[in-house]
Parts: C-alpha cells; structure tokens; sequence
C-alpha cells in the first residue's frame, strides 16, 4: 500500500506529505524538528537528516517516548551505556531518539539511530540491538498509521462505527499490508542475519482488536460480544454456561446472569480455571472451606459475591451480585482486587489471550515479551475505560483503589509464567 500516490517509501518520499499528516494527526506542538545545522554530527546519512529536519519525529505516542533533541547535545550509546564502553563497537556511536515505556519504571530498552545508514533499532543492552525500521519514514508511518486507526482518520474512515470480525480482519489487512509494502524486513523472515524487533509486528496485530465488540448498552453490559467469538477460539466444548437454577438468588444483575446462561465463558484459559454449576456465593464457599486454615476469613460482603472460579495465585474468582463487576478475592493478601469492568469483559480478556497466543505462533510476537504484555494491557484498557451502561466509569469507581494492584497487567507481565507465549 503506497500512501504517497508514487512518491516511494523512505528517504525519497514526499517529506511534505508526511509532515503535514504529522500535524494534523498529533499538532504541529508535538512533531520535533530540528535544523540541519544542529543536527547531531553522528547523523550524516542524507536522507535521515531531511527527513529529521523536514518531516520531523512525534514527542510520544503508544509505548513510543522520543526525546529527539538531535542537536550537538543529544546522547549516543556511548553516553547511555557508559560502563559497556569497551563492548560497544559501532553500536556507541548510535544516537539516543528515545526509549519504550510499557510501565511506569524506568526504560530498559531505549530507540536508536545509527547515523551513517538511517536505521532504527531497539536497544536493550550492548548484546541486544535489534531493527526496529529500516529507515525514519516507515518507523513514522507504523506509528501513524495506528493513531489513524484510532481516529477512524485517512485509510481507516471506513471503519468509522465499524465493529465485528469483519472489521478487525480489514484493518489488521491493511496494517501488515503497510509492514510488507513499506518494510518488509520486519516480518521478520526475509532476513536471517539481520535480528528484528517483534515491536512493530505486535503492534499492528493487536490493536485492531479492539475493534471486535461495540458497546454493548442495549444489553446492559460493557460490550456487546459477536455471537459465538468464544466458540470460535476455543471450541464449544470449551465452554461452560449456568442454566438459570445454577446461579445463586444473590446474583441479581440481570444482564450478567443472562450472559452466563447464554454465551458463558471459557472453562479453563491459562490463568482462570471456572467451576461447574451450581455455583455459590463466596460467603457459602468459605463455609465449606472452613477447615482449611489457608482460606482466612472471607471478603466483606462476601454474602453478595458469586464465586464463578478462581484465578492463579490463590484468587477467588467473584462476580459482585448487584453490580457485575468481576473481581478477585486474594487469599494471601485479603484484599478484594479489580479484575474486569464486568462479565463482557473478562470474556473479551480470554478471548484477548487467545488471539495473542496464535498470533505468537504464527509471527513470534513474544519475542518482545515486555512490549507486547504493555501492548495487550493497553488494547484491554481500551475496552474497560467504557462508561457502564449505569452512569458508572470504570476509571472513577476503581479511584480509591489505586494501591491494589490490578490482576490482568501482572498477570501479562509475568513472562517467567509463560502466559503469553504459543
């Protein structure tokens, strides 16, 4: 897919078009350009000093932080990995743009530019640099092209309103379609010498995933999940739904009872494993397991929690009764965690898991394991930021929680569990 009308990819495309698509999709006050004449020494490929002057480089956007101030000053490799000196080799004389931020921590694997050729690359430490563009122009256009999808802007205003398979499909064709056109490379088969970041692969495999539900008000809930999405992914037989008389009184949320008995959920998905019908309140749970001393005293208001399962790391897996709002009562730490806005999605979360999962298969995406957890917390941030059908944002009602830490962005860090991987 050439965006330029002929023009090419790379140092000979239209600097103008691309500037002016810069602008418009994150202002003109978040584009950095910089002059020739103070432009880094190191940088003395042509073509990558136009585009660093003419087009320019985005502040921030996704996991991307560029603090491209290019001038004199800018740091190289050198600077940043000061004490590995000795083992730098021409990787010192790369000069810093920016760094990944998947967290709030510091950054430990930084954005480089190899001056001489114009090539980007992901830097974890002198061992581990890996392309992450063949030029400025395609690394710029990966990162656009994904703030267009998230605007329904340019090639993706066709999809403005859009939701379902169909649309997922169209504009993920339309993502790699801009990686095979434009950068090749980074499919990371056509050449074996040259180790590549998976950052760009994953990026425009899972953000397009979002896409897959509307807003489900009609229904109560969250989303308003496809028919049979569930089914598709795992198999029918994966699923396990409560009739009516399997789900306790306490549990007064109509639309969430009407999703259990209708669609269901996954029986068994990496870190969740549900119980089979009739299900309990968790107070009736604890009961039963009053003479195991592990499980302590139950949650407060346990008497309204339904426990539908639980969660690794001894998480009792709970739907409050009134509201549907899906949390986690753990048991080594007695706090009641947030876990999903409500039942719409935690289903969307198994169904997340499984896409990553096949996608790793097929493109190796966790071969960036840090970036794509960030990746897939950010697209289930997306679904869960909704304002709930009962005036109840998401954001808001979890404010006086923020010392409790969230089950879903852990559980994808956690690369040790291997949650993530194919």
């Amino acid at each position: 897919m050439d965006l330029t009308d002929g023009m090419g990819a790379g140092a000979d495309a239209d600097s103008g078009w691309m500037a002016r698509r810069l602008d418009e999709a994150f202002g003109a006050d978040q584009v950095v350009r910089v002059a020739p004449e103070r432009l880094h020494p190191a940088i003395t490929h042509e073509p990558t000093r136009e585009f660093l002057s003419g087009t320019g480089l985005i502040r921030r956007t996704g996991l991307l932080a560029l603090a491209p101030d290019l001038a004199a000053g800018a740091r190289q490799v050198s600077d940043l990995l000061a004490d590995d000196a000795e083992v730098l080799d021409d990787i010192g004389e790369f000069v810093v743009l920016g760094s990944f931020v998947p967290d709030e921590g510091d950054p430990d694997e930084y954005i480089v530019l190899d001056g001489r050729t114009g090539r980007v690359h992901a830097l974890h430490d002198p061992d581990e640099s890996r392309l992450l563009a063949s030029g400025l122009y395609s690394f710029t256009l990966f990162a656009l092209a994904l703030e267009w999808l998230r605007t329904d802007r340019e090639i993706f205003e066709n999809l403005a309103g859009r939701y379902g398979p169909e649309a997922v499909a169209e504009a993920t064709e339309i993502l790699l379609g801009l990686l095979r056109d434009h950068d090749p490379v980074l499919l990371g088969s056509e050449d074996e010498d040259t180790e590549v970041s998976a950052f760009w692969r994953l990026s425009l495999l899972l953000r397009p995933l979002a896409r897959i539900a509307p807003p489900g008000e009609r229904a109560g809930l969250t989303l308003a999940l496809p028919e049979g999405l569930l089914e598709k992914e795992y198999g029918a037989d994966a699923l396990v739904r409560f009739a009516d008389e399997d789900l306790p009184s306490a549990l007064t949320h109509e639309p969430t009872r009407a999703f259990l008995r209708d669609t269901g959920l996954v029986r068994e998905c990496v870190w969740v494993s549900l119980d089979d019908g009739p299900l309990r309140t968790l107070a009736e749970h604890h009961a039963a397991k009053r003479d195991d001393e592990t499980y302590g005293a139950p949650a407060p208001g346990a008497e309204g929690l339904i426990r539908i399962g639980y969660l690794v790391e001894d998480i009792d897996l709970v739907i409050e009764g009134a509201t549907g709002r899906v949390r986690g009562w753990s048991l080594p730490e007695a706090q009641l965690l947030p876990v999903n806005a409500d039942i719409s999605t935690f289903a969307f979360t198994q169904w997340l898991i499984a896409r990553v999962i096949a996608f790793d298969r097929e493109h190796r995406i966790t071969d960036d394991y840090v970036n794509l957890a960030a990746t897939a917390t950010a697209v289930l941030a997306g679904v869960e930021r909704t304002v709930r059908p009962d005036g109840e944002n998401t954001e808001n009602a979890e404010a006086d929680e923020d010392d409790i830490r969230r089950y879903w962005p852990e559980a994808f860090q956690d690369e040790a569990g291997g949650g993530l991987y194919s």
